[in-house]
């Protein structure tokens, strides 16, 4: 690592956390005053602080890409205006040679949001549900999660897909522990004392092949095991592989599986646009003059686009929900948009 790579890196990551903690105040800031209310009815100050302090890791990814933005942008503006950036350009160094660790120091971003979301996101997420459904809004807490049913040697797993649909393991043993037959179904529901599955493989021991196998498009299994009620996972409770099994779960069982889908890729979409941003930063502000008024037009672009890159990714989240959009093109498309145009504006300064 060059003595210029981490000059420009840790300026870079430097500006970008100042902005971060800025974020984090006026964030605060504003949602105490919106739960202030609740004081006294549900909430007391610890409990406010403690939802404050983990509402945190949720909301400020969110603005990261902006915060990368603003952040490289006001980086790359200081450059400019003490005339380093010419400096470094008539010494021979390359755009490629300072855009590398302004995208290295996106990159640890992109990789801190990404493991926030992984690891710090699903554990605080479940809390802050709990805080906000029984503390706040006063509503009795709902079990989330696997059931397991047992009746004489008739075992049932079920895995909640919606609050009325359940992917179903059933295993029925013999007297002396031998099991009997399983059966696996994609969906099943439970009306009037009966399981209606669909898309159920039955399997059973065969004397000759050892175990045989039937799938049958609808089964239906008379029964006195009935599900509790309960919650389908949040899909912010959920790591990416979590995330991805269940919503595979959900389309073999031809359920809306959009929700999830969305979150999975947003997963990795989010964590990229910060790549994207530095690049657009270093476009928009490395060729700007080293005049006050110039700094302040590249600061006050920077946090337009910033919010324009916002308001498209809540736009067209939407669409995604509404259906009008597919869910994937919906999640990529602002940052294949963005990049196509940080893109475009990287060529033409540097005069391809």
């Amino acid at each position: 690592m060059t003595v210029l790579f981490r000059w420009l890196f840790f300026s870079a990551l430097m500006r970008i956390g100042a902005i971060t903690v800025a974020v984090i105040l006026i964030f605060m800031i504003a949602e105490s005053i919106s739960k202030i209310g609740y004081l006294g009815q549900g909430l007391d100050m610890q409990l406010l602080l403690e939802y404050l302090l983990l509402k945190t890791p949720l909301m400020v990814p969110k603005l990261m890409p902006i915060v990368v933005l603003v952040g490289v942008s006001i980086y790359v503006l200081d450059l400019s205006h003490a005339h380093e950036m010419a400096a470094l350009r008539a010494a021979g160094i390359t755009f490629m040679s300072m855009l590398k660790p302004l995208l290295a120091a996106g990159l640890m971003v992109g990789f801190i949001m990404f493991a926030v979301g992984e690891w710090v996101e699903p554990l605080v997420n479940k809390r802050l549900n709990y805080i906000d459904k029984v503390h706040i809004n006063k509503k009795i807490e709902v079990q989330q999660g696997i059931q397991w049913l047992h009746e004489k040697n008739t075992f049932i797993r079920l895995t909640p897909l919606t609050p009325n649909y359940f992917a179903m393991l059933l295993v029925e043993r013999g007297e002396h522990g031998s099991w009997l037959k399983r059966i696996d179904a994609n969906k099943a529901t439970y009306i009037d004392g009966r399981w209606h599955l669909s898309q159920a493989n039955v399997m059973q021991p065969h004397a000759k092949q050892g175990f045989s196998t039937k799938t049958f498009e609808t089964l239906d299994i008379p029964s006195s095991l009935s599900p509790q009620a309960v919650e389908t996972p949040d899909p912010k409770d959920m790591k990416w592989l979590e995330l991805y099994h269940f919503e595979q779960a959900l389309d073999d069982a031809g359920l809306d599986s959009k929700t999830y889908l969305f979150e999975l890729h947003r997963k990795l979409a989010a964590p990229l646009s910060c790549l994207i941003m530095v690049i657009l930063a270093y476009s928009l502000c490395a060729s700007m003059g080293a005049r006050m008024g110039t700094k302040s037009k590249g600061i006050l672009l920077a946090i337009s686009i910033g919010l324009l890159f916002y308001v498209t990714s809540s736009s067209i989240e939407v669409l995604a929900m509404g259906e009008r959009l597919p869910v994937g093109y919906a999640v990529w498309f602002p940052n294949a948009f963005f990049l196509g145009i940080a893109g475009y504006l990287l060529l033409k300064k540097e005069g391809y």
